[in-house]
C-alpha cells in the first residue's frame, strides 16, 4: 500500500514548516531527519509524525479525506516509504540539513 502519495501535499507543507523552524532556532537533536511515525488514531484518521529525539516536535496529518481505507498502518511499509520521502524532501528542499 502506498501511504505517502495520498498525503504528500500535507507532508510537504508540514515538513517545510518543521525544516524552517529547525533552520531558524533548532539544535542538532531537533533535525527533521529524526522524524518518523509516532501514532495513528483510527477514530479520527489522524497520523502523527514526530521526532524520535524530542517528544515536543511533531505534526499531524489528516488522513480522513484520502481515498485509502486504513484500519491499521503496516509499520514496516510505512517506515520505508516515509524514510525515502523524508530523505528526498530534505535533499531536494533543504540540502543543508544532513540526511544521514
Amino acid at each position: 500500500m502506498d501511504y505517502i502519495t495520498p498525503i504528500k501535499d500535507q507532508l510537504d507543507k508540514k515538513m517545510n514548516e518543521a525544516c524552517i523552524l529547525y533552520m531558524t532556532i533548532g539544535t542538532p537533536r531537533e533535525t527533521p531527519r529524526y522524524y518518523n511515525f509516532r501514532d495513528f488514531d483510527i477514530d479520527t484518521k489522524t497520523l502523527t509524525i514526530g521526532s524520535t529525539q524530542k517528544q515536543s516536535l511533531f505534526f499531524t496529518i489528516d488522513m480522513s479525506h484520502t481515498d485509502i481505507v486504513i484500519d491499521f498502518i503496516n509499520m514496516n511499509d510505512f517506515w520505508q516509504q516515509f524514510k525515502e520521502y523524508r530523505t528526498n524532501f530534505l535533499q531536494t528542499n533543504f540540502d543543508t540539513i544532513d540526511t544521514i
